[in-house]
Formats: structure tokens, C-alpha cells, sequence
């Protein structure tokens, strides 16, 4: 006997990591025939959109089987909707080092000359419309310096110096952005920052860092919408302030990504030793950090960088399109993901993480609810998120929800 569940709805959402933007959700109705695999169950409808458009609405029905395999006359029909969905939509802050540093000189200028044009044609970039962008500098609060003055850092035959040492090492310091987020984009004004920006001082990561992911949160709290993310530009290991060592921006960076918003953290280092970035990145859910060899073309470099940050940045979350009263109301407790390579095929289910909440996120990935008492968003776990380059995301609609059991 053929089994019939009445509804499901199935979304299918074209994901690809490296890109930015939206993707068709498309709602169906289905019956199945006892296994995995959907199959229509006779059609009838009318369109009153036309096409994908919002208002096609698709009525889809059949007569459940009776108790010898005949007909019991009851007909299963179920309504459905076609719509434009969007995977969130990502807002980055750049945290830019602009310590003495900065001013030595490699391929195509000082290190600043090149990473603030490489920053300005990104931000100039039409890849990025829709992205909010903010921008912070660190340290803040760094001593003056003139030639002969030790720990200084002076361009040879000017009279142009640069202390290497100072800047404030308290997190509230670092809590305001030069050009904050905001929507859309401040990105000539953004520009305009960078342009204008002194350099000087040491290199304060960690309390730097703090205060950025400070700002960070409570644009995320604010725009739950939107998926926030951070990007650590520097040119030097942390140094000066206490509790500013490698491990300490680290740790910094994994309670951001443990956090309720579960910000990531990427890396840029500007220079051919920074190794230790790597746990930076590391721990804030990115693999490894972006190294530029001083010694080749850095400003190609750079921008490849940020190049391949904004594909990595691509959101795993994914809204859940809004419904109405009555049948049309989405039941939390069934709905599941699967993924599978685009064009379609053999779909891997992917369970609901332990309890749905995202602590419970590991290395077998898995997925969550953004509020499970009113959610809006599918959040897939980072390890789900990392696997799927090149795959499709699947939503049904209509199914008891498969759940991992605990660990």
C-alpha cells in the first residue's frame, strides 16, 4: 500500500560558496510512494503571477488509497508558492593596521599605499552591492615621534617619522568605528577615511580586536536579518599591551565565532612570517589567514585576498520564507536539509543538530534554527558549511524533522 504524507514542500536553493546574492526558493507539493523520493500525485492549478514570480500558486491533489488498494474517495490537495528567496546577506568590517609599520616601503610603495588602494578598489567594487562595509583602524591614541627618537620608524632623507610602540590598549578604545556599518554602505565616505588616515604606533591586536567584535555584535543584535563577518588586515605579529600575544587575539576571535551571532573572523597578513596569524584565523572559523609576501606583488596579493574572502564569506544562512495562517503555516518540527550536487541527483540528508541549537555544532556539521521559538532563518553548522562548495541546498517542508541524537 502506498503510503501518502500530504504535504511536503521542497526548496531548492543553488548555493555555490564563491558567490554572493540570491537564489531561487521554489515550493512544491509532493506525495510519496514509501521512499525518499517525491513523486507527483496529479496536477491541476492556474498562475496568477506568471513564471517564478510571488503569487504562482500550484494545487496539487490525488485520492488516498482505501484499505484493499482501492480508493477511499478522499482527496489529499495542498496548495503551494512559488517565490524569490535570498540567502542572508553578508556586512563585513574591515579592521585595518595602520601602525608605524605600515610605511615601509615594498613593490608599488609603503605597505599602506598599497593595501588602502587595494581596500578602495574593493570597496568600489559592484560585486559588493548590497554588502554593508565598516571600517576601524588600530592603535588609536599613538605617541608623536621625530627623527633620532628611539622606537621610531623614519622614512630615510625626510623628516618623516612613525612611532613603532604606543596606541591605547583599553577595548572601549576600539568599540567605535572610523566609518561604521550602516545601510546601505558608506562607501565614499569609507574611501575618503582611508585617504585620509595617519599612520603611527604599535600593533594592539587583542584589545583592538575586542572592541571591533564589540561593534560587530551589536550591529548583528541589530540586523538579525543579516550575517556579519570581520576582516583583520595587518602587517605584524601582536605586540605592546598585556595580554596581546598570538593566542590572546585567538581566543578573542573563537568567542566571537562561539558567540549567539557566530562571527567569523578573517585574516590578512601583510608580510612573509607571520605564521602565527594562522591561529587567528584558525579560531575564528576560517582555515588559515591570507599571507602577502612583501617580497612579490602585494598588491595583487592583497586584493586576491579580499577576493577570495568575499567568496568564502558567502552566508550559510538561508531565510525561511514567510507563511500565512491556516495550512499554509510552516511547522518547525518538520522541516529537514539535504545537499547534493547542483542539477540535481542523490540528495545527503543533513540532521538538525542536538536540542536545534547551534552549541551543538561540531565536526559532523548539521543545522539550526535561529530562534527555535519563532525562527526565521536555517543556520547551517561551519562544518556543513565548509562541504558544500559547488552542492544545492535542499529545504522540505512537511517531514518530522530528523534530529542528531546527542553525542
Amino acid at each position: 500500500m502506498k503510503k501518502l504524507i500530504p504535504l511536503i514542500r521542497r526548496v531548492r536553493i543553488s548555493r555555490h560558496l564563491g558567490a554572493l546574492g540570491a537564489a531561487a526558493l521554489a515550493w512544491s507539493c509532493a506525495a510519496t510512494d514509501g521512499n525518499d523520493s517525491p513523486s507527483r500525485h496529479g496536477s491541476s492549478g492556474a498562475s496568477t503571477g506568471g513564471g517564478g514570480s510571488p503569487g504562482l500558486e500550484i494545487t496539487v491533489g490525488g485520492s488516498l488509497p482505501g484499505e484493499n488498494g482501492g480508493s477511499s474517495g478522499a482527496t489529499a490537495t495542498c496548495h503551494a508558492q512559488v517565490r524569490e528567496g535570498q540567502r542572508v546577506p553578508i556586512d563585513m568590517y574591515l579592521l585595518v593596521d595602520s601602525s608605524g609599520s605600515m610605511a615601509e616601503r615594498v613593490g608599488g610603495g609603503s605597505k599602506w599605499d598599497v593595501v588602502s588602494t587595494a581596500l578602495t578598489a574593493f570597496l568600489n567594487d559592484p560585486r559588493n552591492e548590497g554588502t554593508g562595509v565598516g571600517l576601524g583602524y588600530f592603535p588609536t591614541g599613538q605617541a608623536t615621534c621625530m627623527q633620532g627618537d628611539p622606537g621610531c620608524f623614519c622614512i630615510p632623507f625626510t623628516n618623516i617619522c612613525f612611532s613603532l610602540a604606543g596606541g591605547s590598549c583599553t577595548v572601549s578604545d576600539y568599540s567605535s568605528a572610523a566609518v561604521p556599518l550602516a545601510l546601505p554602505a558608506q562607501v565614499s565616505a569609507a574611501i575618503s577615511n582611508l585617504a585620509a588616515h595617519q599612520l603611527g604606533g604599535g600593533t594592539p591586536t587583542r584589545p583592538a580586536l575586542e572592541g571591533a567584535l564589540q561593534s560587530v555584535n551589536a550591529w548583528a543584535t541589530q540586523h538579525p536579518d543579516r550575517k556579519a563577518l570581520l576582516v583583520l588586515a595587518t602587517d605584524g605579529e601582536p605586540s605592546g599591551c598585556d595580554s596581546n600575544t598570538p593566542q590572546d587575539v585567538a581566543d578573542v576571535a573563537a568567542n566571537a565565532l562561539a558567540g549567539p551571532h557566530a562571527i567569523r573572523t578573517f585574516v590578512i597578513g601583510v608580510g612573509s612570517s607571520l605564521v602565527s596569524l594562522n591561529l587567528v584565523a584558525q579560531a575564528g572559523g576560517t582555515d588559515h589567514a591570507f599571507l602577502v609576501d612583501t617580497g612579490g606583488d602585494v598588491a595583487k596579493e592583497f586584493a586576491d585576498a579580499l577576493d577570495q574572502i568575499r567568496g568564502a564569506a558567502s552566508s550559510c544562512d538561508f531565510t525561511i520564507p514567510r507563511a500565512g495562517s491556516g495550512p499554509e503555516k510552516i511547522d518547525p518540527t518538520k522541516v529537514n536539509v539535504s545537499y547534493g550536487a547542483n542539477g540535481g541527483g542523490s540528495m545527503t540528508r543533513v540532521p538538525q543538530t542536538f536540542m536545534g541549537s547551534g552549541n551543538n555544532c561540531d565536526s559532523n556539521g548539521g543545522w539550526y534554527y535561529d530562534d527555535p521559538a519563532a525562527p526565521k532563518v536555517i543556520k547551517l553548522c561551519d562544518a556543513t558549511c565548509r562541504s558544500l562548495s559547488g552542492s544545492a541546498i535542499q529545504v522540505e517542508f512537511g517531514c518530522d524533522t530528523v534530529v542528531r541524537p546527542p553525542r
